[in-house]
């Protein structure tokens, strides 16, 4: 007999999910399979962070042995999401990277190394390595296997005076699951946990252009009028370009496994075939000759300022840059190599 698959959902106040939120998780669960249980009171007098942590027991209490998918409720999952559970078993433990900006250290330093070292010795255990610091709005776990590893948590409860700082969720899980079951930790694509705060360009764009979005921080000011149902054909993130609009028309639902966009110029046209079609290869050419440029960035090549264009270019289209392939030329007489982004 399967698992039974439930969608956990802390829903406390003084931030209650949206009508938004809550549609789109109401038709995941439905497409999913699994069983959508709103959490709207405390399950213990802690803070919101410490909550997350007595989540397992409680959906184990409720329901028996789950395959438990464990949001925050200011998420969005877009209705062509595929289902997470079919990616992970209920012994391996699922997340999202907490990565997902070049603008911030992506060395082995930085915050995430910090909090991790100071919640382990609050703790008494090994710190995890900077680079597992998960995003965490997302967590997927079989009940029975993690059960006692959130339990040995709750344990450091007291010890540690309830702090609620340094990432506390995100640094007491996976320096837990390091130290309990280091061979089980599964990464997810960012895809399915893409945070508002580190693509703001994305955030106020109303049509969705990966597949779950996590309104961190600021960005919460957009969740209500991001649109999670897709159409069809497709809302495009650039309605205005016509290129994509013919390509659409031709392809239907049936794309070419990879498109060459020519020269990259402006990211509208890979943006959009990106968000379209979710597997997709998008290839394009990089030059900084002049005679490889628009007009319109001439100045960019007098300047020595051209790189910028690339820099833009990849940060606009965001987790969708890793299928987006780039065409270089090593001299005047190579041809196009492929240099993966």
């Amino acid at each position: 007999m399967e698992m039974k698959r439930v969608i956990a959902v802390l829903d406390l106040p003084p931030r209650r999910a949206s009508q938004n939120v809550r549609e789109s998780f109401e038709a995941a669960a439905k497409r999913w399979d699994a069983e959508l249980l709103w959490i709207d009171e405390h399950l213990q007098p802690v803070h919101p962070f410490w909550q997350k942590m007595f989540v397992c027991d409680h959906v184990h209490s409720k329901v028996g042995p789950a395959h438990v998918l464990q949001l925050d409720n200011d998420m969005l999952i877009r209705s062509d999401c595929p289902s997470p559970f079919d990616l992970l078993t209920p012994l391996q433990f699922g997340m999202v990277a907490e990565r997902q900006s070049a603008s911030n250290r992506i060395d082995n330093g930085g915050w995430q190394q910090r909090a991790q070292e100071i919640w382990a010795k609050r703790c008494s255990v090994r710190p995890a390595p900077t680079w597992l610091h998960p995003n965490g709005g997302l967590y997927l776990y079989g009940s029975e296997m993690y059960g006692p590893m959130f339990a040995r948590i709750i344990r450091h409860l007291i010890p540690t005076w309830g702090a609620s700082d340094q990432a506390t969720d995100e640094s007491l899980i996976v320096n837990q699951l390091f130290n309990d079951h280091p061979g089980y930790i599964k990464f997810l694509p960012p895809d399915f946990n893409v945070s508002m705060v580190y693509s703001p360009a994305w955030a106020i764009n109303p049509v969705m252009q990966s597949y779950v979005y996590h309104f961190v921080g600021r960005s919460k000011a957009h969740i209500d009028d991001c649109r999670w149902q897709r159409r069809d054909p497709p809302e495009m993130p650039f309605p205005g370009n016509a290129e994509t609009q013919e390509l659409i028309q031709r392809w239907g639902n049936d794309p070419p496994a990879e498109y060459d966009i020519g020269p990259i110029f402006t990211p509208q046209l890979a943006a959009n075939l990106l968000a379209i079609y979710p597997d997709l290869i998008v290839t394009g050419q990089w030059s900084d000759e002049p005679h490889q440029l628009d007009r319109r960035m001439l100045s960019h090549t007098e300047t020595g300022s051209s790189h910028l264009v690339l820099t833009r270019f990849l940060l606009q289209l965001g987790v969708n840059a890793r299928r987006f392939r780039i065409r270089v030329k090593e001299d005047a007489n190579a041809t196009p190599q492929l240099a993966g982004t």
